[in-house]
């Protein structure tokens, strides 16, 4: 028995669309609750770093989230692991500042990014509602 018939008989086959659908809103609204819990520390920061490191967060979120609706699913995986392995540091050289990125931030953003990878890139069944 090959490895794909065993995670066929396993359950672990395609994705449908509504399983598709349901582990990206799961993501999504985990990752972000976790993201508002990582700024935590953030309140040492005066408005305009804050403002700055809410700016970066918005653009990388916004990366993760195109992985799963851009035809460049590929380019955005690879720039969204980009950015959350270099966020703190980008932060830091764009605000001339030393560790005002919280240390949650970069684990959360990594995490988010791969199982994000890993759910769009997962065998999926046909969408029924999208002509062929």
């Amino acid at each position: 028995m090959n490895i794909k018939a065993l995670f066929a008989r396993l359950g672990f086959g395609q994705m449908s669309h509504g399983e598709y659908q349901a582990n990206l809103s799961g993501l999504n609204v985990f990752f972000g609750a976790v993201l508002g819990l990582a700024l935590t520390g953030t309140e040492k920061l005066n408005s305009w770093q804050f403002g700055v490191i809410l700016a970066g967060l918005a653009a990388a979120v916004i990366s993760i989230l195109y992985i799963s609706s851009s035809r460049n699913r590929i380019s955005y995986s690879i720039y969204a692991i980009v950015i959350a392995l270099i966020f703190p540091e980008l932060i830091d050289y764009t605000l001339r500042g030393h560790d005002l990125v919280p240390d949650k931030i970069r684990p959360t953003l990594l995490v988010w990014t791969l199982m994000t990878i890993c759910v769009e890139f997962w065998a999926r069944e046909k969408d029924p509602s999208r002509p062929a």
